[in-house]
């Protein structure tokens, strides 16, 4: 009898050691698929973050609005203007942080641009903007001009018409991105992109305009821009006005500081953060 009794002991141990294996394993399972789970919610929440965000902000191209037209360096004079408005709330914010202004920002800088203030500049009917795509590197947009939803400012004067004025802006752009392509708020944002972009069109910048897109044109094949040196108006080249006109009754046009004007009009008018606050 002790004999079998021995026998039978492993036999009645199997079932047990094996329902206890079976437990564990499916307790590990569990924990597994529930892990899994939480992961994709987590990453699908975050996901629904980032795209309710790039939404609200409206991240990504756009369609381009200026009409088709004749790209002419050399048109009638128009007035140049920049003007700024508000990025909603806590796009703002968010748009600091995804910037590098979430992280100490150096003591050298000393204040820098609210980052809810977007600057463009605006030509007749147009806006003309640096904005950022999903990755949040910098792109050009343009948009019809809604002059009620800015706060406007008088800067110059550029005789480029729509369709030269976009591809000025294109060619801006371009050369930016080689540069740096990631969004940066203190040295790759929009007054950077204003300014260049002024500087590009500006009457009596003429010559140098004409030399940077022939060497974006070459390196990228972009740009219709025909008779670039063609120079209808040599006279605005002049830096100084002349200190006796011998035509008063006529003043010579010469070269504007539409940069220097607009870079004082955005100083004066962006509100700057101070590095000891913070955004958040």
């Amino acid at each position: 009898m002790s004999e079998q009794s021995d026998a039978d002991a492993p036999e009645s141990a199997v079932p047990e050691e094996t329902e206890h294996h079976s437990r564990h394993s499916k307790f590990n399972e569990l924990v597994h698929e529930g892990w899994h789970v939480g992961k994709e919610k987590s990453l699908e929440g975050l996901l629904k973050s980032k795209l309710s965000l790039e939404h609200s902000l409206g991240l990504g191209a756009k369609p381009n609005v200026i009409p088709l037209g004749e790209p002419r360096i050399d048109g009638p004079l128009r007035p140049v203007q920049i003007g700024w408005h508000p990025v909603a709330g806590m796009g703002g914010k968010w748009l600091a942080e995804k910037s590098g202004l979430g992280k100490m920002i150096t003591k050298e800088i000393g204040k820098y641009p609210d980052p809810s203030q977007h600057w463009a500049v605006l030509v007749g009917d147009f806006v003309h903007q640096l904005w950022m795509d999903e990755q949040l590197d910098v792109i050009y947009i343009n948009e019809e001009c809604k002059r009620e939803e800015w706060h406007v400012f008088d800067v110059g004067m550029t005789r480029f018409t729509d369709e030269a004025l976009k591809q000025a802006a294109d060619m801006t752009i371009h050369n930016m991105r080689e540069k740096r392509p990631a969004y940066n708020l203190i040295s790759n944002n929009c007054q950077n992109f204003a300014v260049l972009l002024l500087d590009a069109i500006q009457v009596g910048a003429h010559r140098q305009f004409a030399t940077s897109f022939a060497v974006y044109s070459a390196a990228t094949g972009a740009g219709t821009i025909k008779d670039l040196f063609a120079d209808a108006h040599p006279e605005e080249q002049k830096v100084h006005e002349p200190e006796e006109a011998e035509h008063p009754e006529r003043p010579e046009l010469y070269r504007m500081d539409t940069v220097q004007n607009a870079q004082q009009v955005m100083d004066e008018n962006t509100t700057k953060l101070d590095n000891h606050r913070s955004l958040f």
